[in-house]
């Protein structure tokens, strides 16, 4: 039976009652009674019993102890998502601001002096106090990059363009993060959002950022088509170190010891590479923003030195390289 079933046999009850008790005078039990037979011919009750549904209890009783319910335990998820909201929306004094902002600050000396466990937790205090802040989301991003946590920069950076959609920065974050994590398509889409935010003044970060991540689409595309590569050497650009030489310094190609100098500068591709660096002054900060260069020195300084032949197959490397060996500056993507 539906509930509004229910309902109209509990009033059809208390009617009743109502009638028996001396509760309506006796002047108007017919008029009562009629009530009660056309709610029991439209609900089709006749004959039901109150017990069969209300049990023990009356509608009057029902209705007298509606208030003592023990109101629903709520849930901790929606509890959460509330307090995120109510702290994205709050009216920030301008006391809670200068805090929020001084703890910004602090992060990002303690960023500039890699520590980064250090200013993510700075981060994290500003935006407790400031949830609708870009900048502190986008600082974060970076100190996660560095950690080589880029699914948390990925989010960070995510949260920072959802704060703020006109912040061109967070898009270099994303962008960086989802490159260093091995998405390439998803990095050129982020710089490509980055160039159109920044209009006409497009900045030379954001455009080696895009280039970079366009020619790893590209390359990647051209692998997927053509047969399976070759060997790690094979198809190196001209002007690339030889690799059966380094992979030797390098504890035999798994970054097992550190090269031995002289033996790298005799090597002639790389001491044109080394004067390339000393002819050129914005040659090494072209070479350090390259993502896929900030990424692998990232690695070596957690202790995960990539192997040479993982090295000589990622494109942009060997584009690197390729630049290095001849003319051209490396791309690059945003500092952080």
């Amino acid at each position: 039976m539906s509930d509004k079933k229910d309902l109209a046999v509990g009033i059809v009850d208390f009617l009743k009652t109502s009638v028996a008790d001396g509760t309506i005078p006796e002047d108007d039990h017919d008029s009562v009674q009629v009530a009660i037979d056309c709610l029991e011919d439209v609900f089709k009750i006749e004959g039901v019993s109150k017990e069969s549904v209300l049990g023990k209890q009356t509608l009057l009783e029902i209705f007298a102890n509606r208030g003592s319910a023990p109101a629903p335990k709520a849930d901790p998820k929606l509890e959460a998502a509330a307090a995120k909201m109510a702290a994205a929306t709050a009216v920030l004094t301008e006391e809670q601001k200068a805090q929020a902002d001084k703890l910004k600050l602090e992060g990002n000396k303690a960023l500039s002096q890699r520590n980064f466990e250090e200013s993510i937790d700075l981060y994290t205090q500003a935006i407790d106090i400031d949830a609708n802040n870009a900048v502190y989301y986008s600082n974060r991003a970076a100190a996660y990059s560095q950690l080589q946590l880029h699914d948390n920069a990925i989010a960070d950076a995510d949260a920072a363009i959802r704060v703020d959609p006109n912040y061109s920065k967070a898009y270099s974050r994303l962008g960086l993060a989802k490159y260093a994590s091995g998405d390439a398509q998803g990095a050129l889409e982020a710089y490509e959002m980055g160039m159109k935010v920044e209009g006409d003044n497009v900045s030379d970060a954001m455009k080696r950022g895009y280039e970079t991540a366009k020619k790893r689409v590209d390359e990647e595309a051209v692998a997927t088509r053509d047969a399976p590569a070759e060997g790690a050497n094979a198809g190196a650009p001209a002007g690339f170190p030889d690799l059966g030489a380094l992979g030797s310094m390098f504890g035999g190609g798994a970054g097992g010891g550190m090269p031995d100098l002289a033996g790298l500068m005799n090597n002639p591709a790389v001491a044109q590479m080394a004067q390339k660096f000393m002819s050129d002054p914005n040659a090494l900060n072209n070479l350090m923003s390259n993502p896929a260069v900030a990424n692998m020195a990232q690695r070596m300084q957690g202790g995960n030195m990539p192997s040479m032949s993982e090295m000589m197959n990622d494109p942009a490397l060997r584009e690197m390289a390729s630049k290095f060996g001849g003319a051209g500056g490396a791309g690059g993507a945003p500092g952080q």
